[in-house]
């Protein structure tokens, strides 16, 4: 990239780094951490990649054997069929359970994984595969080094093992995964591991020498893993969190998801909708998901993409919940409702006046999407009724639009409010990092959130903008204040 003098004195340079490094005279200890660095391409570019996806679901903290659950939802062999690994039993359940809805009974498992910790860097020169254990012996510990030679010797009888190293260093170190296959015609061919997988070996083991070692695409599926590129330490904080989510339509579904991305660890979504092909435009849902219900569905998919987020999800209205599962909120640490539906919002801050342990805030968008807003009030007894009129609009507005600028649904008596995704997506995250800083105690009076963007665009979608003004040049912004004071008519 760049021009051709920048190209040139680039590459010079690189070369010049090369040569420092490996003439007469440079410093060793400078050449081996160089190499250390990438010691893991050079070793892969060796030994080739297996096909086979591989997910350990917990970093082990010292060497032990892996136990192995193929992905159920993945029945046709492909080559490349998921592996789920993990140091116990339990934890295999606890993922299935998670991330299918139902928690297996496991028979006599598997273990084709064995992970060890690396005292030291092996030779940057792969071995011959009946070399392997030679190569790795001097580099671990005296005691993982016999589990390792023990577990190696035992399940000599499977085609398939997997070492995985954890390279020198700190608690999050590179792993790097070796694929040891001992026989068979069709190495590409992927290994499934049932319930009862362990009963399928022959009753005497018999120990095939290894015929070809390859890499292997090794993911860590721990919470820490999954929020390791957030170093703020936000994440750390909500994995204790218990948000409700009242109401998970396009913009409480993208909220839902925004928070379990952030670290939320416990959600409940309540919801009695289900999804049409007119919310795809916005909805983080898709086509698959169309006729199903949408609190379901997003559990679902919260637990396919962050199966270490725990997820209820409750298809009914949220005063039923209230009255049938009043530990769903006693539990919470903050309600999220954006359902719109007065009724709900109307029982919540009934609750929430007689004073609860919980946080409440109510989050919509006005028409359109060009504004929207948050009414957040922490632990306490708040209430938030008398800034609304009695239908349950918003009595500080920023637009206005004919007819309300909601638009009904014929023959359903249904409606629904204007607005493309990308401005429901600037609404969420104003939502969304309100409830992370409820959440992490960064708030402890009432609080009112607008977000405003390109207010200038309401006249040509036929309303009128009556809120704050915008510096000049600037087309974004979000403000925070007080409530506002209720007016004389919500007397």
């Amino acid at each position: 990239m760049g021009s051709p003098e920048y190209v040139v004195s680039d590459s010079l340079a690189r070369l010049r780094k090369i040569v420092s490094l490996s003439q007469m005279g440079s410093c060793a200890a400078t050449r081996d951490a160089e190499f250390r660095r990438e010691i893991t391409s050079y070793w892969s570019r060796q030994q080739g990649l297996s096909l086979q996806n591989l997910i350990l679901l917990d970093r082990p903290q010292a060497a032990s054997r892996l136990f192995a659950l193929s992905d159920p939802r993945q029945a046709l062999p492909s080559g490349q069929e998921t592996v789920w690994l993990a140091t116990d039993v339990s934890s295999l359940k606890r993922h299935c359970k998670r991330t299918i809805g139902r928690s297996p009974i496991m028979r006599a498992p598997e273990t084709p994984g064995f992970y060890a910790k690396l005292q030291s860097y092996p030779d940057l020169r792969i071995p011959a595969p009946e070399l392997l254990l030679a190569w790795l012996a001097p580099h671990l510990d005296s005691d993982d080094c016999a589990q390792l030679l023990a577990w190696f010797n035992e399940r000599g009888s499977l085609a398939n093992r997997w070492i995985a190293l954890e390279l020198p260093g700190d608690a999050s170190a590179p792993i790097y995964c070796l694929n040891v296959r001992a026989y068979g015609p069709q190495l590409d061919r992927g290994s499934k591991f049932y319930l009862r997988s362990a009963r399928r070996r022959p009753a005497v083991a018999v120990n095939h020498p290894p015929v070809l070692i390859r890499a292997t695409t090794l993911d860590v599926l721990d919470r820490t893993e999954i929020l390791s590129r957030d170093l703020s330490g936000v994440a750390q904080i909500l994995e204790g969190a218990r948000v409700v989510c009242v109401g998970v339509g396009s913009l409480g579904g993208t909220v839902s998801l925004q928070l379990a991305r952030s670290g939320v660890g416990h959600l409940t979504l309540i919801d009695p909708d289900y999804l049409v092909s007119a919310n795809l435009g916005r909805h983080v849902l898709g086509a698959d998901d169309l006729g199903l219900a949408k609190a379901e569905a997003l559990q679902e998919r919260i637990r396919k993409d962050l199966p270490t987020t725990e997820v209820v999800a409750f298809s009914t209205f949220a005063e039923v919940v209230m009255y049938r599962n009043p530990e769903v909120f006693e539990k919470a640490d903050l309600v999220i409702v954006t359902t719109a539906d007065w009724p709900s919002e109307v029982a919540l801050w009934n609750s929430k006046a007689n004073g609860t342990s919980w946080g409440l805030l109510q989050a919509w968008s006005e028409p359109h999407t060009q504004v929207g807003h948050v009414l957040l009030a922490p632990s306490g007894a708040f209430d938030a009724r008398g800034l609304f009129t009695e239908k349950g609009d918003f009595r500080h507005k920023f637009t206005e639009w004919q007819e309300g600028g909601v638009v009904a649904l014929p023959a359903c008596g249904e409606s629904f409010i204007p607005g493309g995704s990308l401005g429901m997506a600037n609404v969420a995250s104003m939502v969304s990092q309100a409830a992370l800083r409820a959440l992490s105690g960064g708030i402890e009076t009432p609080l009112w959130v607008s977000s405003i963007n390109s207010p200038h665009d309401v006249a040509t979608l036929g309303g009128k903008y009556v809120g704050p003004e915008l510096p000049v040049g600037m087309r974004q912004a979000q403000l925070e204040r007080s409530w506002p004071e209720p007016m004389e008519e919500a007397q």
